[in-house]
């Protein structure tokens, strides 16, 4: 994962953790004025984009192959440290 697909699926994953993070404040300080007019617009826009950027990611039968079929990880470590509460967050 430490190529270029590690590189794309990061940069995925930081476009959704950052649309998370606006529509969680778009709910939480909704009647504030601190959140922008057009944030649910925006997160609506940057999800469809990426949408259509995963979907033409999967066609590619080589390129899709991972991210169809999972990554294979092991969670490890002493009795309750939180093993169980990761992977049910995962």
């Amino acid at each position: 994962m430490e190529g270029e697909l590690g590189r794309l699926y990061q940069r995925w994953s930081e476009t959704l953790t950052q649309a998370l993070a606006h529509l969680e404040a778009y709910i939480d300080f909704s009647e504030d004025d601190n959140v922008e007019e057009g944030v649910l617009s925006q997160v609506d826009a940057t999800v469809r984009v990426l949408e259509q950027e995963i979907g033409a990611h999967l066609q590619d039968g080589r390129r899709g192959e991972l991210l169809r079929g999972g990554v294979h990880a092991v969670i490890a470590g002493p009795p309750n440290v939180g093993k169980s509460s990761l992977l049910n967050l995962l």
